[in-house]
């Protein structure tokens, strides 16, 4: 019996010592937070996507936006008169593949410190069994780093949602308005950055 014992307490002592039961540091995440959520709504689209540009995320920006894996509907964008008649070429044929390309190039251009905010107020939202439509005035602010294009952007927009197979909802045509004839809409930031 007390050789049992000390095999056990010269087992113990040399488990406890090759550290076995020490508690380790913590690791950091390797992708940062973010507070995406399911959209089972059409009201939870609009907070992830304001969510996606505070928290300057591509992944959850671009969820937002129709999944033609799971729906007939294609994505359409409709700027503003103005900037059809200045970039006619860019949003002539704009999709999803150019609203990825537009967000990833001004992510890429803006400091991962700096502040992002999508503000909307005067907001509208009507919905009937598996279509929504989301009016709102926004102000865009976006601290990138292109010295030569506004930093804050206004106008009003207008959404339409559906909720496609998953029954997840998501935005599939986006029309952008200008309100005041010196805002600078979306619709000029998106151009500017396409390239």
């Amino acid at each position: 019996m007390l050789k049992r014992l000390k095999i056990f307490l010269l087992l113990f002592v040399l488990i406890s010592g090759c550290g076995l039961f020490d508690t380790r540091d913590v690791e950091p995440p390797t992708d940062p937070r973010s507070n995406f959520t399911p959209p089972t709504s059409p009201d939870i689209v609009i907070v992830n996507l304001q969510f996606a540009v505070a928290e300057k995320n591509l992944n959850n920006y671009m969820a937002c936006f129709v999944d033609t894996n799971f729906s007939s509907r294609k994505f359409t964008y409709q700027a503003d008169v103005s900037s059809q008649v200045q970039y006619p070429t860019i949003f002539l044929f704009w999709n999803l593949s150019s609203e990825k390309s537009y967000y990833n190039t001004l992510l890429s251009l803006t400091n991962a410190q700096s502040n992002s905010h999508l503000f909307l107020s005067d907001e509208m939202l009507s919905i009937s069994l598996d279509t929504a439509i989301y009016d709102a005035d926004y102000l865009l602010r976006f601290e990138h780093q292109r010295a030569t294009v506004a930093q804050t952007l206004k106008g009003k927009l207008r959404f339409y949602l559906a909720a496609d197979s998953r029954n997840l909802w998501s935005i599939h045509s986006w029309f952008d308005f200008k309100e005041n004839a010196d805002d600078t809409t979306w619709s000029v930031l998106k151009a500017i950055f396409i390239n």
